[in-house]
C-alpha cells in the first residue's frame, strides 16, 4: 500500500473534480446515445440494412480519429486568456449538443439511400465538434494532480460520473419504442435526440468554467498556430506523434484499451438482441424492461461497486496489478454469461425457493410502484414479474463490470503519468493533448471497426432485424460470439500489460526529477550564443546523406544498436568527468576515483582531456598514460591569480613528466569575461616556453577564434568548443551545424590542426530554442557526429564521459545530462 500522503496543493478541489465528471457524463452519453441510434434504432425504427448501419457507425469514426491528434496539437500549443483547454471545451460542447440533434432528425419515409448520407455528412460535422470537445477535456485532466494516486482519485470520480450516462443510456431501448410515449420509434429518435443535445451542451461546459490544469497561458516552448504557420504546424505535429508512438508504456496502454474497450463494443448490443430475440422470441413488449434493467445495472455497479474497489486496489497494490485483477475478472464475467443467458437454467431457478422468494418480492415493491410510475407517466420503468424473471442475467455482471469499470479509470490514471515521463526524457512543451488524441484515436480507430464488424458479425450468424422469429442456430452462434470476442480481447489485453514497469516508485522518482528540474535556476552554457553561427555564414544549414544517417524508418531500438556499434568502434577523444554525485569542483578528487571511471571508458577512446590540474584532477595524466591513452591536459584558468600560477606550474610540471601530449592555457576564459586577453596570451607563451616540445593551445567558443586573430596566432593548435545544442539547433540539422562551425574556423587556421574540443548533447533538462534534450537525441548526435569525425579524420574530443551534478549551479539541470555515462557510472544507451 503506498505510505505516501498527497500534498494538500496536489489534490483537486471537488468542485473541479465534479465539473471533469460532467464533462465525462458528456463524454459518455453522446457516444452512448449515438451506438443505440446507429445499432439498433437506425435498423429498427428507419430499416437500415446492418452492413449499412455498421459502416455509417464506422466509416466516420475513422475520419474522427484523424481530427484527434490534430487538436491535441491545437490544445497543447494555444495561449489565450481563458488557458489552452478550455476555449475549445466551451464551444466543443455546444457545436456537439446542436450537431446532434439535426443529425436525428430523419424522416422514415425517406429512402434509405438519403438517410444514409444525410447521417453520414451530419455525424461528420458532429464528430469533429465533438472532438473539439473531448481531446481538450481529456487533456486537462491529465494535467489537474502530478500526484500519483490523485489522479487515479479524480478519475476514479470522473468515470463514476460517467457511468450515470450508461445508467441512463439502457432505457432508450424502452422509452424509444414506447407506444404510449411516441406515435412511433422514429419520433422517439427525433425528440429524444433534442433532450440529450440540450443536456450535453448544459453538462459539457462546466468543465471550461470550473476546472483549472497547466492552462494559464504561461508555459514556453509552445508553437505558434496559425495560418503563416500551418506548414510548420503540421510537421511538428508529425514529429510529436512519432515521437509520443515510441513511448513504451504509453503504446502499452493504448493496446490494452484497444483490446478491451473494442472487444466489448463489438458486442455491445448483442445482449439486448439476446434476451429479446432469444429469451423473449423476439417479443420487445413481452421483454419489456429487462434489457434496460441489465444495462444499467451494469453500470450502476460500475459506478457504485467497481471503480471504488478498483480505485482502492490502485491505491495499495499498484495500477498495473490492479488492472490485471479487473481484467481477469471480466474474462470471468463473459465466461457466465453462456449460463446467465440459458433459458432453461432461469425457468428452473425461478422455480427454487430462493427464486420464488426473490421474485416475490421485486413483485411486491413493484405492485407498489406502477401506478405511481404510470400515473407520472414513466411507464418504462415498471416491471411485470408474471412471466418470471430472468435472474441469472444479473449473475455475470459483477464480473465483468471490472472490465470497463477498471479500464479508463486505470488508463487515464497511466497516461497521465506516461506524460510525466515523456516530459522528463523530451522536454517541454507537455503534450497532455497529443497524448489524449492518440490514446483516443486508437478507442476510435478500434471502435470504428468494432461496429462494421458487429454489422458483419449479425450477417454472418444470419441474424434479420426485419423478423421476430430468428432460428436457434442465429441466436446459437449470437451468444458464442458474445462470449468469445470479449474474453479473448480481453485476456490478449492481460498479456500487453504483464510487462508494464511504471510503477508508483518510478512515477515519483520522475515527479521529484521534474520538481527539482523546475526549481533550478534557468541559465545557459558560456557557450551559448542563441544562433551565432546563422549570423557568420551565408549558406543554408541542411544534412548531408554521406554523414548524417536518417532515422525516421529505425525504431529505439535499431537506433541504440547502431549506438553501441558507433561506441564499440572507438572515438578520437573523450572530455573526462570525474566528479561522482554529490562532490563538487571544490572537493579534492581521488587517485581511486580517477582510475575506477578511466577503466570505465578506456575501451572506447584513444584520447582523454582534463579541465584541471589541482584538487586531484592532477591525477588523471598519470593514470590515462598506465592505460595507454593520450592526453590533453588543461589549466583552469580564471580571475582568480594565485590559483592560476598553482595552476599553470602544475600543468608544466606534468609536461616536464612526460604525461602531456597537448597542454591546454584556459577554458572559454575570454567568453566568461574573467581576463583580457593580453594576460591570457602572456600565460600561453609562458607554457609554450617552458614545454617547447609539446603543443600548447586554449580552448574557447569556436566564434572567439573567428572574432579574434590573435588567438590562432599564438597556439600551436586551435581548439574549439562547438555546440550546435546551446545555438538552439533542431536535431535534424545539428551535425550539419557543427561540420559549418568546424569549416568556419578551419578556414581561418592558417594551416594549423583544429581540433574540436568539446561537442555534446544532453538527454535530458530544458530546451534550448529548438535543441531538445531527449535520449533519442543524444542518440542520435553522437552517432553522426563520430560517423563524421571518423570520414573525415576529424580529431573530436566528445563532451561528456560520466554526468556531474555540480553543474546545475551554472547551466540548470541539463547542465548535468551530458554524459554517455550517468552519475552512478553505468551507460545510459543500452
Amino acid at each position: 500500500m503506498s505510505e505516501i500522503k498527497t500534498p494538500e496543493k496536489d489534490k483537486v478541489p471537488v468542485g473541479q473534480k465534479a465539473a471533469f465528471g460532467a464533462g465525462h457524463f458528456v463524454l459518455n452519453l453522446l457516444p452512448g446515445v449515438l451506438g443505440v441510434y446507429l445499432q439498433v434504432f437506425i435498423l429498427t425504427a428507419f430499416g437500415m440494412d446492418p452492413v449499412w448501419a455498421g459502416l455509417l457507425g464506422g466509416l466516420p469514426r475513422i475520419f474522427d480519429a484523424l481530427t484527434d491528434p490534430i487538436m491535441g496539437f491545437i490544445s497543447d500549443n494555444t495561449k489565450s486568456r481563458y488557458g489552452r483547454r478550455r476555449p475549445y471545451i466551451f464551444t466543443g460542447a455546444i457545436i456537439s449538443g446542436i450537431l446532434f440533434i439535426l443529425m436525428w432528425q430523419l424522416d422514415e419515409n425517406a429512402s434509405m439511400t438519403y438517410n444514409f448520407w444525410y447521417v453520414m455528412i451530419l455525424q461528420i460535422l458532429f464528430l469533429v465538434g465533438n472532438t473539439m470537445f473531448a481531446t481538450p477535456l481529456v487533456g486537462l485532466g491529465y494535467e489537474m494532480s502530478p500526484d500519483y494516486n490523485e489522479r487515479t482519485r479524480l478519475m476514479s470520480l470522473a468515470n463514476s460520473m460517467g457511468q450515470i450516462a450508461w445508467i441512463i443510456v439502457p432505457w432508450l431501448y424502452v422509452i424509444i419504442p414506447d407506444v404510449n410515449t411516441f406515435d412511433n420509434p422514429a419520433e422517439g429518435v427525433r425528440t429524444m435526440a433534442f433532450i440529450v443535445g440540450g443536456v450535453c451542451i448544459v453538462f459539457g461546459i462546466l468543465p471550461a468554467l470550473f476546472c483549472k490544469g497547466i492552462d494559464v497561458g504561461e508555459m514556453e516552448d509552445r508553437e505558434k498556430i496559425n495560418f503563416k504557420t500551418l506548414g510548420s504546424n503540421l510537421r511538428e505535429l508529425f514529429k510529436g506523434i512519432v515521437q509520443v508512438s515510441k513511448n513504451k508504456p504509453f503504446m502499452k496502454l493504448c493496446g490494452a484499451t484497444f483490446l478491451v474497450f473494442n472487444g466489448f463494443q463489438l458486442v455491445a448490443a448483442f445482449s439486448v438482441f439476446i434476451i429479446v430475440f432469444y429469451m423473449y422470441e423476439g417479443s420487445w413488449e413481452v421483454a419489456g424492461t429487462w434489457p434496460a434493467w441489465f444495462n444499467s445495472l451494469n453500470a450502476v455497479i460500475t459506478a457504485l461497486i467497481v471503480i471504488p474497489i478498483v480505485s482502492k486496489m490502485a491505491t495499495k497494490i499498484g495500477k498495473r496489478k490492479a488492472f490485471l485483477i479487473a481484467t481477469f475478472l471480466s474474462i470471468i464475467g463473459y465466461i457466465l454469461k453462456w449460463w446467465g443467458f440459458d433459458v432453461e437454467l432461469n425457468e428452473q431457478f425461478n422455480q427454487t425457493s430462493v427464486g420464488e422468494g426473490l421474485t416475490n418480492a421485486l413483485g411486491s415493491v413493484f405492485n407498489f410502484l406502477n401506478p405511481h410510475l404510470e400515473s407520472i407517466g414513466a411507464t418504462w420503468f415498471t416491471i411485470d414479474v408474471d412471466n418470471g424473471v430472468p435472474w441469472l442475467i444479473f449473475l455475470p455482471i459483477p464480473f465483468f463490470a471490472f472490465g470497463m469499470g477498471g479500464l479508463f479509470t486505470l488508463m487515464m490514471s497511466m497516461t497521465a503519468d506516461v506524460c510525466d515521463l515523456d516530459e522528463l526524457e523530451n522536454g517541454l512543451p507537455r503534450k497532455e493533448g497529443t497524448f489524449g488524441a492518440i490514446y483516443w484515436w486508437m478507442v476510435k480507430v478500434g471502435q470504428a471497426l468494432a461496429i462494421i464488424l458487429s454489422g458483419v458479425i449479425l450477417k454472418i450468424v444470419g441474424f434479420d432485424q426485419n423478423i421476430t422469429d430468428q432460428t436457434v442456430e442465429t441466436m446459437t452462434n449470437l451468444r458464442i460470439a458474445d462470449i468469445i470476442v470479449p474474453a479473448s480481447t480481453a485476456a490478449l489485453a492481460f498479456i500487453v500489460m504483464w510487462r508494464y514497469d511504471l510503477d508508483e516508485k518510478r512515477v515519483r522518482e520522475i515527479g521529484a526529477a521534474l520538481k527539482k528540474r523546475k526549481a533550478l535556476p534557468k541559465r545557459t552554457s558560456s557557450s551559448y550564443y542563441g544562433q551565432n553561427l546563422l549570423s557568420l555564414i551565408s549558406s543554408k544549414i541542411t544534412p548531408d546523406v554521406k554523414y548524417d544517417i536518417d532515422f525516421s524508418s529505425k525504431s529505439m531500438g535499431d537506433i541504440k544498436t547502431l549506438f553501441s556499434t558507433t561506441l564499440n568502434r572507438g572515438m578520437h577523444g573523450l572530455c573526462f568527468s570525474p566528479y561522482t554525485d554529490k562532490q563538487d569542483i571544490d572537493d579534492i578528487l581521488s587517485e581511486e576515483q580517477i582510475r575506477r571511471r578511466v577503466e570505465i571508458i578506456k575501451p572506447y577512446t584513444n584520447w582523454l582531456r582534463s579541465f584541471s590540474c589541482t584538487g586531484g584532477n592532477e591525477h588523471m595524466p598519470k593514470i590515462a598514460k598506465q592505460n595507454n591513452l593520450k592526453t590533453m591536459v588543461g589549466a583552469w584558468i580564471s580571475d582568480d591569480k594565485a590559483q592560476n600560477r598553482k595552476e599553470i606550474n602544475q600543468l608544466i610540471k606534468l609536461g616536464k613528466a612526460g604525461q602531456v601530449d597537448i597542454a591546454v592555457v584556459g577554458n572559454e576564459v575570454l567568453l566568461r569575461e574573467e581576463l583580457i586577453e593580453e594576460e591570457l596570451l602572456s600565460y600561453i607563451q609562458e607554457v609554450k616556453t617552458a614545454l617547447p616540445n609539446i603543443p600548447v593551445g586554449y580552448v574557447d567558443a569556436y566564434s572567439m577564434f573567428n572574432d579574434r586573430p590573435s588567438l590562432i596566432e599564438v597556439c600551436d593548435v586551435i581548439l574549439i568548443n562547438c555546440y550546435p545544442f546551446w545555438e538552439g539547433a533542431d536535431i535534424e540539422i545539428s551535425t550539419a551545424y557543427l561540420r559549418e562551425m568546424y569549416s568556419l574556423i578551419k578556414a581561418k587556421a592558417k594551416d594549423k590542426p583544429v581540433m574540436i574540443a568539446e561537442t555534446g548533447w544532453p538527454n535530458q533538462g530544458e530546451n534550448t530554442g529548438k535543441a531538445i534534450p531527449t535520449e533519442l537525441n543524444a542518440m542520435k548526435y553522437f552517432i553522426n557526429v563520430n560517423n563524421w569525425a571518423q570520414k573525415e579524420n576529424i580529431k573530436l574530443f566528445y563532451f561528456s564521459s560520466f554526468d556531474e551534478s555540480w553543474k546545475t549551479r551554472h547551466e540548470g539541470d541539463v547542465g548535468q545530462r551530458w554524459g554517455i555515462w550517468d552519475k552512478n557510472e553505468k551507460l545510459k544507451y543500452n
